[in-house]
């Protein structure tokens, strides 16, 4: 080899081991910052609250599809429940009905140049099974409170959310608060039902859009606190703020047929046709794509991971992001977070074994990534499908929101309030993969965030709207401090 291709090779190689000590540096190096820990005040004894989220569960406020089979005497119970409850929201916030059994309270802020702040909540919950009444450990309308958990339909979602902001509030008022920025608290009646034309929470949107009122942030459920303990990998309790939800989307696929006996079969039935449809749209998945706000997660995650092997890449996302992207993109629960979702969920034909169908329909649930149009997702399928006798029609719709920025003061409060600086916690952005109530106020408020201050396990979040629904006691205390916290400071700003 001559002397200058020993040069080229040694200036490679000098090269090569640089980049591995960068790589190496910033996986022993990385941290996230550290400080002082996130409340300033504690609430004391949560027995009152505690009564108080039992009591809410004992109120059936189930949402139903039909608005005629909904019982709304149990909405009116519930609204007399908060009225007793909380006297001095009561008495000092402008209360006001929207559709039928929709609930807003305002407090006006000394200053009216101030966009007001607004929390959000849904009185509503999802009926329960019928046939798994005896599957619980105590009934589901009980609010039975072991001492250890609150049981009942709602615990989780989300009467522990509602009750904690009006106690926040009622402490707040009580002390005498009186806010620079304005305070409205938003209660829903029908948030189960998705993408109801009839959503109570549009109407609230849409009446205060014509008021002429824009909100400086909107505070729903959505996010959560979640212990996470994997030996030698990471021990932090993870928060996510959400910034960004999901688009919500039912397409219903039709194909129409002649019928007739099954004796004398065409090539292909009308079921048929749709069948190779739909396996045409899942060998064609969205590509997997991470967004920024999915990257920063990643990245403040990464951060606090203790296995040096894996710390190389967590620590060094910028240069892995391609490759963990794909692989993300291949485990269906975190292919999820990268890409809009599409799954067949209903399918019908034929009345009877031996007719042809006349008409073949299946439902598809999409759940839509923030800049996938509900649109866009309509054509893609329509290209993919590519049979005109496969009819595609929208049956509900719900547009992704905007994604709400990390950099704002909104944002880095509830950071901060939620544990940010903490060395037991780990705050990061989120996408919420359902859809919540603070999508319909896009058009009067860009910082909408999601946040659940509940610490609960992931088991017990799978009860969510399942058997055995409850919430846990030790959780209720550092969820009434941080709204309390964050509404007197947001709007003292």
């Amino acid at each position: 080899m001559t002397q200058s291709g020993i040069i080229a090779v040694s200036v490679v190689c000098g090269a090569i081991l640089l980049f591995l000590l960068v790589l190496i540096a910033r996986a022993i190096f990385c941290k996230n910052k550290r400080g002082d820990k996130p409340f300033e005040k504690s609430i004391g004894d949560t027995a009152e609250i505690q009564a108080h989220i039992s009591a809410a569960l004992t109120i059936p406020t189930v949402s139903q599809v039909n608005e005629e089979d909904v019982d709304w005497a149990q909405f009116e119970k519930f609204e007399e429940f908060l009225r007793q409850t909380y006297p001095y929201i009561h008495e000092k916030m402008q209360k006001k009905v929207i559709s039928g059994h929709a609930l807003t309270f305002f407090l006006p802020g000394s200053d009216p140049s101030l966009n007001p702040i607004a929390m959000l909540a849904h009185q509503d919950v999802v009926p329960i099974t019928p046939g798994t009444e005896g599957d619980w450990k105590y009934p589901p309308f009980s609010g039975h409170n072991d001492g250890e958990f609150i049981w009942g339909r709602g615990a989780l979602d989300m009467k522990n959310h509602l009750i904690a902001v009006m106690e926040a509030a009622e402490s707040l008022l009580k002390e005498g608060f009186a806010p620079k920025r304005g305070l409205y608290i938003l209660l829903g009646c029908n948030e189960e039902i998705v993408a109801s034309e009839h959503s109570s929470a549009a109407a609230i949107a849409r009446y205060l859009k014509e008021a002429g009122v824009s909100l400086q942030c909107v505070v729903d459920e959505g996010g959560g606190v979640i212990p996470l303990n994997v030996k030698g990998v990471i021990d932090k309790t993870l928060v996510g703020i959400g910034v960004a939800e999901k688009g919500y989307l039912d397409i219903e696929l039709s194909v129409q047929a002649k019928g007739g006996h099954s004796s004398a079969p065409p090539a292909h039935t009308a079921l048929g046709i749709l069948s190779k449809a739909i396996c045409r749209i899942e060998k064609h998945p969205y590509k997997a794509k991470m967004p920024t706000f999915i990257y920063d997660m990643l990245n403040i995650v990464g951060k606090d991971v203790k296995s040096f092997p894996l710390r190389l890449v967590t620590c060094n996302l910028w240069l892995f992001r391609p490759l963990i992207t794909y692989i993300m993109g291949k485990i269906p629960a975190a292919a999820s977070v990268v890409r809009t979702c599409t799954a067949v969920t209903m399918c019908s034909a034929s009345t009877a074994p031996n007719v042809l169908p006349q008409r073949a329909t299946a439902v598809l649930n999409m759940r839509l990534m923030p800049g996938v149009s509900v649109q866009s997702a309509v054509d893609r399928l329509t290209k993919i499908i590519k049979d005109k006798r496969v009819s595609v029609r929208v049956l509900k719709a719900n547009e992704a929101p905007p994604v709400s920025s990390t950099q704002t003061d909104t944002y880095k409060l509830a950071a901060k309030l939620l544990g940010s600086n903490a060395a037991d916690r780990t705050v990061a952005p989120y996408i919420v993969m359902g859809a919540t109530d603070s999508r319909y106020y896009r058009e009067i408020c860009d910082e909408i965030y999601r946040i659940s201050p509940f610490e609960t396990k992931v088991e017990l979040l799978l009860t969510t709207h399942g058997t055995n629904e409850r919430l846990p006691v030790s959780s209720i205390k550092t969820a009434v401090e941080f709204f309390r916290s964050f509404i007197s400071q947001r709007t003292a700003f």
